[in-house]
């Protein structure tokens, strides 16, 4: 059986050259700012948070520990939570000026993060335009409103670290790294940990070069001021988050750049989430993001519309939006090689015609298939805080790239979700936390 994958070849190789080519740019002319002139914006620190009891007591006792010259507050979104949520976040409001807790009941709450989002950002606009103390007499372009998951643990002076991208001001959002805090825990917690630290911050860091680094839902930095500029709420609409949104932080994103903003990534920082540690919540949580990865398929006419924005910009981002369909080409690249390796099948592959046939182009097409994760585990070296030793790199790889077949079955779930009309928000499932040692609350600077 003789099957020809060089189109296939032709397309990941463009690919990886590019994303690789981007990356070497990023590394000569780095673009984090290196001092900052204007004063420090107040940051509001928003914590989504829906039946969170077993993390939220650690990341509050985190957030209270943050480092900043300027200004921060934490607000606490319990999303009509029925466990103990709720008490956990209310207590730390009573004892920290810096530390509100706003509840959500039903029907209205429950009904996914964009809510969440759209609820928090309308009271902080009221409480800029009633002069509420808590927001320190700020106006709505002197906030970034920073989103981080219950689970999610900053690193101390994060926010000290992220301020100097907002002196910019056509700088809208900056998305600083994900790290896993438990990716000790098990293997597939390491694979998650691969993912962010490896995959992600490669193809942020390159992409950062022209300004069209993508926003995660934890560890994200929005100004106050770009989230007013695409509030839809005014014309009846969701507001700056699209209700249903099953991937709300790259919807978001999206709307910023069309909307001529600019988003960034900080790779001088990083936010640690909890990995999941077993399949059927992964595979329930990777479905939805495939899923709203084809929902923001309709941003891409606007995107090739939007006139004022960068011709490279809008080319990356469009590419990006895309580049989910080669999934399932890339998993099926790597199948069909490695049975060509082996003489299962015979491949033909012209991408490699400099290459002598038989087993030597075998070997380089297996080579060409594998050159992605290569990438990813030398990014992922660099950057992880817990690096594998050089002879586990090797095995490492293996188990990244069988991993990765993962996404190949998520993505064909997804289409058949998109098929059967099922657009369904499910909250990922959190693991109990280790016990804070709780410090005495700093009152809040007025």
């Amino acid at each position: 059986m003789t099957i020809d994958i060089t189109i296939v070849s032709w397309v990941i190789g463009a690919i990886v050259m590019y994303y690789g080519l981007l990356f070497l740019a990023s590394l000569v002319r780095p673009r984090q700012p290196r001092s900052r002139s204007a004063a420090p914006p107040l940051m509001v620190l928003l914590i989504p948070a829906r039946n969170e009891e077993l993390v939220l007591e650690g990341t509050l006792s985190a957030m209270s520990r943050l480092r900043y010259s300027g200004d921060y507050r934490v607000l606490v979104v319990d999303d009509a939570s029925e466990d103990a949520t709720g008490e956990i976040a209310a207590r730390w409001a009573a004892t920290d000026a810096r530390i509100r807790l706003s509840r959500r009941v039903l029907p209205e709450a429950a009904q996914g993060k964009s809510e969440v989002l759209n609820h928090c950002y309308r009271l902080l606009e009221r409480w800029i335009a009633e002069g509420d103390p808590w927001m320190g007499g700020r106006r709505r372009d002197e906030v970034v409103l920073v989103i981080v998951d219950a689970d999610g643990r900053l690193e101390k002076d994060a926010l000290e670290k992220v301020a100097p991208f907002f002196d910019d001001a056509r700088v809208g959002s900056v998305q600083i790294g994900v790290r896993i805090a438990n990716a000790r825990d098990n293997l597939l917690a390491r694979m998650q940990d691969i993912e962010f630290v490896g995959f992600s911050c490669l193809v942020q860091i390159a992409r950062d070069w022209i300004g069209s680094s993508g926003l995660g839902g934890n560890g994200q930095f929005t100004r106050l001021a770009a989230l007013a500029s695409i509030d839809r709420g005014a014309a009846g609409g969701d507001g700056p988050w699209s209700r249903g949104a099953l991937t709300e932080d790259l919807d978001l994103g999206l709307w910023l750049v069309r909307a001529g903003w600019r988003t960034r990534f900080c790779y001088a920082t990083f936010v640690a989430q909890q990995g999941l540690t077993e399949w059927k919540p992964l595979i329930r949580q990777r479905t939805r993001w495939i899923q709203g990865h084809y929902q923001c398929w309709r941003h891409i006419g606007g995107l090739a519309a939007a006139g004022r924005v960068r011709l490279a910009t809008r080319f990356d981002l469009i590419l990006y939006l895309v580049l989910v369909v080669t999934v399932l080409l890339v998993s099926a690249t790597m199948g069909v090689a490695l049975l060509g390796a082996v003489g299962v099948v015979d491949v033909v592959n012209d991408f490699l015609v400099f290459v002598p046939y038989g087993i030597p182009r075998r070997l380089a097409s297996v080579a060409l298939s594998l050159l992605p994760v290569v990438v990813f585990m030398g990014t992922y070296q660099v950057n992880s805080r817990h690096p594998f030793r050089w002879w586990e790199v090797p095995a490492a790889g293996v188990a990244f790239t069988a991993y990765s077949y993962a996404w190949l079955w998520v993505s064909l779930k997804a289409i058949v979700n998109i098929a059967r009309g099922r657009n369904t928000w499910v909250k990922t499932p959190r693991v109990a936390a280790a016990p804070p040692q709780r410090e005495v609350a700093v009152p809040a600077r007025r």
